[in-house]
């Protein structure tokens, strides 16, 4: 039988990865080490370490060049939609420490009217910072700011 990875593993790892972006420790330009090498260093299983990189790789932290590696982008990747520009702008906020953790977003209501969008476009952007690791979602009392976002 297979050994299971706890629930939310790769969300760790993803955050611990994300931090050494954001302090420069793996610059922009610089390779981020092989999957091999970071499933020694957190001591999971492949597939572990694969969901933490897409999930870096969809926040635009990283970039994959088939047959090479995983390397932060030397520029910032423009913002597609609207939700990614909310869910940007909230990280903006979670990081900067207006938000901090254990703090509650405001709702996706609140959301929507403050960025004229609908509801929906709102609760997409919440969710992608869920995914992200950054919010975690209280059923019936809202979305936190994790305890655990690297700062």
């Amino acid at each position: 039988m297979a050994r299971r990875t706890a629930p939310g593993t790769y969300a760790r790892i993803a955050n611990a990865l994300r931090q050494r972006i954001t302090d420069g420790t793996y610059a922009p330009g610089d390779q981020l080490p092989g999957e091999a090498a970071l499933c020694a260093e957190f001591g999971v299983a492949r597939n572990t370490v694969r969901r933490a990189l897409s999930t870096l790789e969809t926040d635009g932290l990283i970039t994959a060049r088939p047959g090479v590696g995983r390397f932060v982008p030397t520029s910032k990747p423009a913002v597609h939609t609207r939700y990614e520009s909310i869910a940007a702008d909230l990280r903006h906020h979670i990081r900067s420490g207006h938000y901090r953790p254990g703090d509650l977003l405001p709702s996706e209501a609140r959301l929507a009217k403050r960025y004229g969008v609908s509801r929906h476009t709102a609760r997409h952007a919440l969710t992608a910072l869920e995914e992200a690791g950054l919010v975690t979602c209280v059923h019936g009392k809202g979305r936190y700011v994790s305890q655990d976002v690297p700062r």
